[in-house]
């Protein structure tokens, strides 16, 4: 985590102590629900190994909204922020380790060490990047190109992901998934 941030912008060792300090190591097993929909997200968590996604519900459907897996930041980022409920649910999909820091940690820190405020800017500016990159995926592209935008973007994840999961990520149905996915590999 202390190098993901020091990439970001370069941070001081008191700051990396600091950090350091008051980071909290878990391991978390499948299935585990870190937050649950009208909870307020009080963690971010870099997940140092493992697996997890954020998805809400339609109807009776799950629909994934993001996978997070390793050197990935897991919140609810609008409830993190806003201090609102969170309008996801984040499940462990695989076994993981995350190094988690509390709200309150990160607000000390940003008030104890200014250029931490220009890590959590670099941070958010990364993940609303990711969200509107999926956002106009979903609104201008074929199958086949959203096919491609995952598959460019998270090549190791369809041997961990369900093709359901996949599939409303990319908001599609399994089978239009399944006839992209052949179609795509035996042009390959």
């Amino acid at each position: 985590m202390i190098d993901y941030f020091n990439s970001l912008h370069p941070m001081p060792p008191e700051l990396c102590n600091a950090i350091a300090a008051v980071a909290e190591l878990h391991d978390y097993p499948k299935k585990t629900i870190l937050l649950k929909e009208g909870q307020i997200s009080n963690h971010a968590c870099f997940v140092v190994k493992g697996l997890a996604r954020a998805f809400y519900n339609s109807g009776d459907k799950e629909v994934t909204r993001l996978f997070m897996d390793e050197g990935y930041i897991i919140t609810s980022w609008l409830s993190f922020y806003t201090r609102q409920p969170a309008h996801e649910t984040i499940e462990i999909l695989e076994d993981a380790t995350l190094a988690c820091l509390h709200h309150d940690d990160i607000e000390n820190l940003y008030a104890e060490f200014p250029e931490f405020n220009i890590v959590g800017k670099k941070a958010t500016e990364y993940f609303f990047s990711l969200s509107e990159q999926r956002s106009l995926m979903l609104r201008k592209h074929t199958a086949e190109e959203k096919y491609l935008f995952f598959t460019e973007r998270h090549p190791t994840l369809f041997q961990r992901i369900s093709q359901k999961q996949i599939a409303t990520f990319l908001g599609m149905n399994e089978e239009t998934l399944s006839r992209t996915r052949a179609k795509m590999l035996k042009k390959s």
